[in-house]
């Protein structure tokens, strides 16, 4: 559906993207994700018509439309503000991209469809102003789908809603996406969003593609430390690996076992261990075994998270159950498999 080739975008001499290239299959839900600044957002617009590229090409459905003006593209956009016209009512709103589209006859039809979709129904003739900031997302979305888009493209659409609202029109995101199959490029710096939602990832940083997968292969098979400290969290540790044996880490006194089928066999390393995946005080025999004074306990609902400083310094985060048996200032034992430890 979607087919970027060598994306470059200069502001000045400011390098916002850099020679990136990725595909997008039709029917696929795909987010680029990266910290602030990385140049997501500048793709975004880019494929929209927004922004000229200062090299590269885009096509879609197989069409050269890199130098194509954003109507010529039949691209559905939500942006980050909803970006609704305020004197304008709900249906006429969604009415404006219909016209565009040259589709006056469909307008009472497709309008009270995609309002419904978004669960909106009943609200044709509400001004934008009168609605919630959730109501305003939705109908964002039933204006960016109602003239049926090639792909559409959401930025960040859920930036400034409270958590549970965040939650709840993320899940009708996906819902949505699934029921009508549209081609959907989404934008975030929230990981939990891009893992949560996505069939596949691209990580950006400064520009550059870092990493592109399926979620679960970004956060068990990182390739680089941006990666594995960008998506999650993890206890980092550093040392090298025994000349004698690739299944042995080595820092000063300490000594870590890994996965012997690591692709690392020599060298310096560092090593990251996700939360879930380390073991407060276990009763079974772990390879990698060790001591710690309790720093800070958190209770997030859930699950809780405890930091534990080891004997060399290095703080480590365990994730345990909502009410753990431990306390600030205790002593504790922690152990990892040696198939749980990314090796870099």
């Amino acid at each position: 559906m979607l087919k970027i080739s060598g994306l470059t975008k200069y502001y000045d001499d400011l390098l916002a993207v850099d020679d990136l290239s990725f595909s997008v299959d039709e029917g696929d839900f795909v987010t680029l994700l990266g910290p602030s600044g990385c140049g997501k957002s500048t793709t975004l617009h880019t494929i929209a018509g927004l922004i000229e590229p200062t090299e590269g090409s885009i096509h879609l459905r197989g069409e050269d439309v890199t130098d194509r003006q954003p109507d010529e593209r039949n691209i559905g956009m939500v942006f980050q503000n909803s970006a609704l016209f305020p004197h304008m009512s709900v249906k006429e709103n969604i009415s404006y991209g219909l016209k565009m589209h040259g589709m006056d006859d469909e307008i009472d039809q497709r309008v009270g469809e995609y309002l419904g979709l978004v669960e909106m129904s009943g609200y044709e003739d509400h001004l934008t102003t009168e609605l919630s900031g959730g109501q305003q997302r939705r109908v964002s979305i039933a204006r960016a789908l109602a003239y049926e888009p090639d792909i559409l493209l959401l930025d960040e659409p859920l930036t400034g809603l409270d958590r549970v609202l965040r939650e709840q029109i993320r899940d009708e995101v996906k819902k949505i996406q699934r029921e009508i199959n549209v081609t959907t490029l989404f934008v975030t710096h929230d990981q939990e969003e891009a893992l949560s939602l996505s069939d596949q990832v691209i990580v950006l940083n400064d520009g550059r593609k870092e990493q592109e997968g399926h979620p679960e292969s970004l956060y068990e098979r990182p390739v680089n430390s941006f990666v594995a400290e960008f998506i999650g969290k993890s206890s980092k540790f550093t040392g090298s690996i025994d000349e004698s044996d690739p299944s042995i880490v080595r820092n000063g006194s300490s000594t870590f076992v890994v996965d012997s089928n690591t692709p690392v066999k020599s060298g310096d390393v560092t090593l990251y261990i996700r939360p879930e995946d380390i073991t407060l005080e276990p009763t079974n025999g772990y390879e990698n075994q060790f001591e710690g004074t309790v720093s800070h306990i958190a209770n997030v609902g859930s699950h809780s998270e405890i930091e534990l400083v080891l004997e060399d310094g290095t703080p480590v985060l365990v994730e345990s159950n909502r009410f753990p048996d431990v306390s600030v200032d205790d002593v504790a034992t922690i152990g990892f498999r040696p198939q749980d430890v990314i090796v870099l």
